[in-house]
């Protein structure tokens, strides 16, 4: 298949496995919801955020495998290929056994001693945290093959297993209305079991595919290679760590001040931005592996176009959904929910503002990972992502209200972003005129009126059903023109048209 056919191909199963997974989300959120109850659902969401502020080391170093698997294939080094493959197992078997033994104790301790959970609920939260840590031991040894997948573009594998995860949790949350005791405990091992099943699927494809995967235990041959992985990773570390402590740290602050009702309306926030960033690495996932080989085969100047596509069609399309979100979201979470938290609308609209700016520099960051110099931006930029938490507690102390620090980090990310075309300019050589004249502005200006006028536009409908879709089919036909005309380059529209022609003549 050839590679622009392959991109369009991973793109279509990644939109479908998008549109499954977030349909079925949606509806799985709301039956847990109603079948735990908030309190319980409070201490899932919390357990969650926990185990996710312990596991940022995964997050590090699956970016690094996928990396350096990447780089190898541009390079078309068979060789290079297996034992990047093989030190990256070896890598992620120590980063589970790391990880279950912080979880286990430091978990606990946080359980038991800091946060604000119900005496009678105490055991409940144990269970949750033990099978947590199973799922993302399973997650974690389950990265080498998904990042294999990734490299080789067979991305729409990793979409069907999604997709299938997601009906199989979906089916879990309808099961569990019909349970009268220990609901949250039954739920817990049922979504263990889930991922148990995810990492079989990974494991199975990839030693029935790819020669790399299969290979027996022996000291690694090259252990530059492991430093050099693990180095990358170390970086990414503080990007990732910070990233996560920033949302995770904001729950526990919130659980302290607020208690734990906030936490479910928080937790829902946290899954709207979750479909809010699926959908946006839906866009960039395909290209993602394409910039990083153009780098590998020594083609800097496409590396450079690619990572610019890559901001910015995932920002345009992400404000096609974003904006119609914004507006109509008191109505979408009164039709998701029974009964919204107090506080979830904003928390919600705040999630949206803070992914939208994030896409404008997603390819960037990309970019820089591509040429491997990615210290700067986690130093800097990684570290700025904890100022909100300092900032959320003292407004925290002086009375402000509980989404008072999504605010701040808002004012962060727009920081962020000023940091990120600096240091790509720097690092990885990328024209910053260029990427202001003709990404950053046209974007955010054309994007800015299209909100306003389909804001004023929604002013004068009434009915909450006739405005969702009026302010949807305004949004994406505004945005859709502009966007064509103003934003996207010739290179970009002969690729949407050859893909267009492509689909009608079935050649995919």
């Amino acid at each position: 298949m050839k590679a622009a056919n392959k991109v369009a191909f991973n793109s279509i199963a990644l939109y479908t496995n998008m549109v499954v997974s977030m349909g079925v989300s949606l509806y799985t959120t709301r039956f847990v919801l109603d079948a735990l109850g908030q309190t319980d659902y409070g201490i899932y969401a919390l357990i969650a955020n926990i185990v996710a502020m312990f596991s940022f080391l995964n997050v590090a170093m699956a970016a690094a495998s996928q990396r350096y698997l990447s780089y190898a294939i541009g390079e078309n080094n068979s060789e290079r290929i297996k034992e990047t493959f093989y030190s990256s197992m070896i890598i992620h078997l120590c980063i589970a056994l790391c990880l279950a033994v912080l979880l286990s104790s430091f978990g606990l301790l946080f359980i038991n001693h800091i946060l604000d959970i119900p005496s009678e609920a105490i055991g409940r939260a144990r269970v949750v945290l033990l099978c947590m840590l199973t799922g993302i031991v399973f997650t974690i040894t389950g990265v080498p093959y998904e990042a294999e997948m990734n490299a080789h573009e067979d991305i729409f594998v990793i979409a069907g297993i999604n997709m299938a995860e997601a009906i199989l949790k979906f089916i879990i949350s309808v099961s569990i209305l019909y349970i009268d005791v220990h609901r949250l405990i039954v739920y817990s091992f049922l979504i263990m079991g889930v991922s148990g099943i995810s990492f079989l699927c990974k494991r199975i494809y990839s030693r029935l595919h790819y020669r790399e995967s299969h290979y027996r235990w022996h000291l690694p041959k090259d252990f530059r290679l492991i430093k050099e992985m693990t180095g990358f990773a170390g970086w990414n570390l503080i990007g990732a760590g910070c990233s996560i402590a920033r949302y995770q740290g904001t729950a526990v602050l919130l659980n302290i001040f607020f208690g734990i009702i906030i936490n479910a309306a928080y937790g829902i926030a946290q899954q709207v931005n979750g479909f809010l960033l699926f959908f946006a690495n839906s866009t960039v996932r395909p290209l993602r592996p394409q910039i990083i080989k153009s780098e590998g085969a020594g083609n800097h100047t496409q590396m450079i176009q690619l990572s610019f596509s890559a901001s910015r069609l995932t920002f345009l399309m992400l404000a096609m959904l974003i904006i119609p979100l914004y507006i109509n979201m008191p109505h979408i979470l009164g039709i998701w929910l029974k009964e919204t938290p107090e506080g979830t609308l904003a928390f919600c609209r705040a999630f949206l503002l803070i992914t939208l700016i994030g896409q404008l520099t997603i390819g960037l960051q990309i970019a820089l990972e591509s040429v491997g110099r990615i210290r700067h931006l986690q130093l800097l930029v990684g570290s700025l992502h904890i100022i909100a938490l300092p900032c959320g507690y003292f407004l925290f102390r002086l009375g402000y209200s509980a989404y008072s620090i999504m605010y701040c980090i808002i004012a962060e990310e727009c920081v962020a972003l000023v940091l990120r075309t600096l240091i790509a300019r720097k690092d990885a050589s990328v024209p910053l005129r260029a990427y202001y004249t003709k990404l950053l502005i046209p974007c955010t200006v054309y994007t800015l009126a299209c909100f306003i006028s389909t804001h004023y536009l929604s002013t004068y409908v009434e009915n909450p059903w006739f405005k969702m879709i009026g302010t949807t089919s305004a949004c994406c036909l505004l945005l859709g023109i502009c966007a064509y005309y103003g934003c996207l380059t010739n290179w970009e529209k002969e690729k949407i048209h050859s893909l267009w022609v492509s689909i009608r003549s079935r050649k995919l």
